[in-house]
């Protein structure tokens, strides 16, 4: 019996103290490893995750940096202060990332938690930063609900506008003393807005208040601010992707409508350019259609024509004249250049963009992918044209836009008629020269005028001619001739060149059709010969952007020929007794074809 009872006493007590080592121990520790696993594992993430990010982090800080310090040189100090915030916090994201992959990290791995101020996911608290800062960002572009309107003297505010790049802040408001709505562009120091960008819209007020562009303008220490007439509608961007939506070409209508655009618009810079100031910045988003004119809006980069101020980058890529970013890089002073050819630049950009609906490529000359007149091309052309190629003012582009706008039909005008060409005014019924099905219809001599070769012999002019050849004799004997000059040497036969040539033809169209067919005959035995010839307006128009005035006497830059993939140009000039002369054009000399 007592045997019994001790069995089942012990019996008992080993149970219990079975469940008291389970629960106490056995499970503790396995609690222990797994937790220790957990970390083990959680130690791995984190450390590869910092270890890649930290690189990350370090890049974007420099090119933080480098864009900030970019920022100075061209002096966009509304940029600088944002570009430096960030590169400090890629930096700052860098060193706790470091400090967590040595310190933080192993330390969880053995239960010690990290420090207090880096409990904190370190980029959670830079997502957090960055997302009350888009949201500041939202509330100052569009206008929070619990941001009071701001006041100013003797207007009323009704609404406002999406900001633009300069910081300040834009109202729509209407005026006590008049009915018509105006826009309010606000810098306030308190919101952020940099000194020098106030500086750069302040300077030209006055100009623009006798133009009637600004209605008034106030400067105190806390803002600066201008009132300006305010124009209801959409801005040329969207009206011209209106125009292409539905079909490729644009019609007669629709070729009427750019040109009224742009003239509109040619006008304003001229009042621009008549009171000495410079727009700067012309692109279709600064151009708002309204009652069907287009009005030039943004006064932001305004600059006077005659500033002792060097030349900036500010623009609007696409837009703005490369000549002016070379200029500016060189330290050139406003008052050192036509700034008014720079707007030519970008009023031939903006044509080029109704044309298009695209951007227009960099360069001078841009390509032209949809059908649109060649009178329209030639004056794009022109205006995007070198800086000393160009236009030689906004108002000789207006001239060429206003002929074209009076023709009776505007696929009608050729370039040569156009005023700047030397033409009096647009045919009416004269039938257009057309070029084989696969060229371009030509340029009509692109912004060089077309020379007349009038062939008169006289006596005077044979002695005078004996002298110059016995002079030229002597000078080839006794001296060697100029690196790089051209001569022009008569050859019968011409050696064959070695690759594509290109047909320029600057006979005159007239009724002398001897001129023409001996030309044709002419070139027709050249390609039997074994020339490999071609006519293209839109290459012709590239050509003439670089050919010298005087190819014949002048040579012409080295290495252009290469760039058009061409060993040569064949210039086709008028000639006595219905004899057109023929030049074969290349780098090294200009030979006459008889």
């Amino acid at each position: 019996m007592g045997t019994a009872l001790f069995t089942c006493f012990g019996t008992i007590v080993a149970a219990v103290g079975a469940i008291l080592l389970l629960v106490y121990i056995v499970i503790p520790v396995i609690g222990i490893l797994f937790t220790f696993a957990g970390r083990l594992l959680r130690f791995v993430f984190q450390e590869a995750r910092d270890l890649l990010l930290i690189p990350i982090a370090l890049f974007v800080g420099v090119i933080k940096l480098l864009r900030a310090t970019l920022c100075i040189v061209l002096a966009r100090w509304d940029i600088v202060r944002s570009e430096t915030t960030a590169a400090k916090r890629r930096f700052a994201e860098a060193y706790n990332r470091t400090v967590a992959v040595f310190i933080d990290n192993p330390l969880r791995v053995i239960g010690i938690p990290p420090t207090k101020e880096f409990e904190t996911n370190e980029h959670t608290k830079q997502v957090k930063s960055e997302v009350e800062e888009a949201v500041e960002h939202y509330k100052h572009f569009f206008g929070g609900e619990d941001t009071p309107a701001p006041k100013f003297e003797g207007y009323t505010i009704v609404g406002t506008l999406p900001a633009g790049g300069s910081g300040a802040k834009l109202y729509i408001a209407t005026s006590a003393g008049n009915a018509s709505a105006v826009v309010i562009k606000s810098f306030e120091i308190a919101t952020g807005s940099q000194l020098p960008q106030i500086v750069r819209e302040s300077r030209a007020m006055e100009a623009a208040k006798k133009l009637g562009l600004v209605i008034e303008h106030h400067l105190d220490n806390e803002r600066f601010w201008y009132a300006m007439p305010y124009h209801k509608g959409d801005h040329l961007g969207v009206v011209t992707n209106k125009l292409h939506e539905k079909t490729n070409e644009l019609t007669e209508e629709n070729l009427q409508t750019v040109l009224s655009y742009q003239h509109s618009l040619l006008k304003t810079l001229h009042e621009y350019h008549t009171a000495g100031l410079w727009h700067k910045d012309v692109k279709p988003d600064n151009i708002i259609i309204h009652d069907g004119d287009a009005h030039l809006v943004d006064l932001g980069l305004v600059t006077p024509l005659a500033s002792a101020m060097t030349l900036t980058t500010h623009g609007t890529e696409y837009f703005r004249d490369p000549e002016l970013v070379r200029q500016s890089m060189r330290g050139v002073k406003v008052h050192q250049v036509d700034g008014s050819k720079f707007d030519v630049f970008g009023a031939g950009a903006v044509l080029y963009f109704m044309l298009e609906n695209t951007f227009p490529a960099h360069g001078g000359l841009s390509d032209f992918s949809k059908a649109s007149p060649e009178s329209i091309r030639w004056i794009v052309r022109r205006a995007m044209a070198d800086y000393d190629k160009r236009y030689a003012s906004i108002e000789e582009m207006l001239q060429d836009v206003e002929t074209i706008l009076n023709a009776k039909s505007i696929s009608g005008v050729r370039p040569a008629d156009l005023p700047s060409m030397g033409g009096e005014s647009p045919p009416q019924e004269k039938s257009v020269r057309r070029l084989p099905a696969k060229s371009t219809p030509s340029t009509g001599g692109g912004p060089f005028k077309t020379r007349a070769h009038v062939y008169r012999t006289k006596p005077s002019g044979i002695a005078a001619i004996l002298v110059a050849i016995a002079v030229g004799v002597f000078f080839v004997f006794k001296n060697d001739p100029p690196a790089q000059e051209t001569t022009i040497t008569q050859i019968l036969p011409v050696e064959i060149p070695t690759g594509r040539v290109l047909v320029v033809n600057e006979i005159a169209t007239s009724p002398d059709s001897a001129m023409h067919k001996n030309a044709s005959n002419k070139i027709a035995e050249l390609g039997v010969a074994g020339w490999d010839l071609f006519i293209d307006g839109d290459t012709e128009a590239n050509v003439r952007s670089w050919l010298p005035s005087g190819p014949i006497t002048t040579p012409i830059p080295s290495g252009k020929l290469a760039n058009e993939n061409m060993s040569g140009i064949l210039l086709i000039q008028a000639g006595g007794d219905s004899t057109p002369m023929f030049y074969f054009i290349d780098e090294n000399s200009a030979r006459l074809i008889q």
